[in-house]
């Protein structure tokens, strides 16, 4: 827990930083490079997670890897987590930088999951009627669920929409059972 709550006011900082700078786009391009490094590369997160690992040679390899891919304030910035000894929660740093980018833009991201893909002009529709729904620009994912019989199942951050057969039968069956 107090993990999320720094890697949320970190987000928050370099968010507000990159705002005032006029660098949005670049700071989140940086730490899509960062996150991709992460996940595709073993070796270069476990650098940054060993506790065996002294501050200054995780800022040299960094250094090495980064100091010419970066734009100067994300890299000094990134240079500064590692002095802080907080590189662990770069993950999360850039997750709340990215949700706070989308709430500054007007996005919300939602996932579909339905037991076929939905066609353009399914997708094209549902995202209408979540726009309205929501106020908002919605951005979705889609997933295909076999075990959900027929229908559709919408995730928006916390809010789940359930149109899926699996749940209106659920829900016909509990009437039965109340009745």
């Amino acid at each position: 827990m107090i993990k999320l709550r720094v890697a949320k006011r970190y987000a928050r900082a370099l968010f507000e930083f990159a705002l005032d700078n006029g660098q949005l786009e670049s700071v989140a391009a940086d730490l899509d490079l960062l996150n991709t490094a992460l996940r595709d590369s073993p070796e270069f997160r476990q650098l940054l997670d060993s506790p065996v690992v002294s501050k200054q040679a995780k800022q040299a390899a960094f250094s090495v890897l980064f100091k010419d891919r970066l734009q100067a304030n994300t890299f000094k910035y990134i240079f500064f987590l590692i002095a802080k000894n907080r590189e662990a929660v770069l993950p999360d740093i850039v997750a709340d930088f990215h949700d706070l980018l989308d709430a500054h833009r007007g996005i919300l991201r939602g996932e579909v999951s339905s037991i076929m893909p939905l066609s353009d002009l399914q997708l094209r529709n549902l995202k209408e009627r979540l726009d309205q729904l929501t106020g908002k620009n919605v951005l979705i994912t889609q997933h295909t669920d076999p075990g959900l019989l027929g229908g559709l199942v919408v995730r928006i951050r916390d809010t789940v929409y359930d149109a899926s057969l699996r749940n209106k039968l659920e829900k016909l069956r509990q009437s039965l059972v109340q009745s």
